[in-house]
């Protein structure tokens, strides 16, 4: 195929901005850019590689800023531009819940994967196909579609089945608006949710993602 993807972790270690740097911490107190390495770490490894599809892989270490990010990115011009993300939700949403424990039934509505694309990207089409054909796979191996975005922060969810977010103004994604790539942001599970911590903590479920986008940057790249 002869394809080359640029995959990044998500935040960074050291960052003038908040924003940027470490991500959110998980239940239990891991900063979220840790799960973001683990699974876009996989990506280094040949035999987790496709034939004919070069991978640009950069983890949290590189410190690449948002804007950055950016700039490397349209640098380079790859045909895909993938950020890896794990999710959170509201600070007040997570206390309220952790107050009543581990078991509360409140943590389903902060848990799943969700898929970002936006229209504002010169690519929207592509990275709308990209988005579905990844949230299929994850479909298919039995993780669910995160849904608190839509129904508690209002964002644009296109595809409530798939889990899929058209992220253009007020939610829109600097990364996704600037690269001049097909771009999709994947938040891969939400790591606030205790239950999907430890999923998530899993080689095995890391495993199924790097899976999914495999197999998703085939089809993607067949089409």
């Amino acid at each position: 195929m002869n394809r080359k993807i640029l995959i990044i972790s998500g935040h960074v270690l050291e960052s003038a901005s908040k924003i940027d740097r470490k991500g959110a911490q998980s239940y239990t107190g891991i900063f979220e850019h840790e799960f973001n390495d683990a699974v876009v770490g996989y990506f280094e490894d040949k035999f987790h590689q496709i034939s004919g599809i070069r991978y640009d892989v950069i983890k949290a270490s590189r410190n690449l800023g948002l804007q950055d990010r950016v700039e490397y990115a349209n640098s380079v011009n790859p045909d895909l531009y993938l950020e890896i993300h794990h999710d959170a939700a509201q600070p007040e949403d997570i206390e309220r819940v952790k107050k009543d424990g581990e078991e509360s039934p409140l943590w389903k509505y902060m848990s799943g994967f969700s898929v970002h694309y936006s229209e504002d990207n010169p690519f929207p089409v592509k990275s709308k196909a990209f988005a579905e054909y990844f949230a299929d796979e994850m479909l298919n191996d039995g993780f669910n579609p995160n849904l608190y975005h839509a129904d508690v922060e209002k964002m644009m969810c296109i595809d409530r089945y798939r889990g899929i977010y058209n992220r253009i103004t007020p939610w829109g994604l600097y990364v996704l608006r600037n690269v001049k790539s097909p771009a999709v942001v994947i938040e891969c599970g939400t790591i606030v949710n205790p239950h999907e911590e430890k999923l998530l903590l899993q080689e095995n479920n890391r495993l199924k993602i790097v899976k999914a986008i495999n197999c998703a940057l085939v089809k993607f790249f067949e089409k």
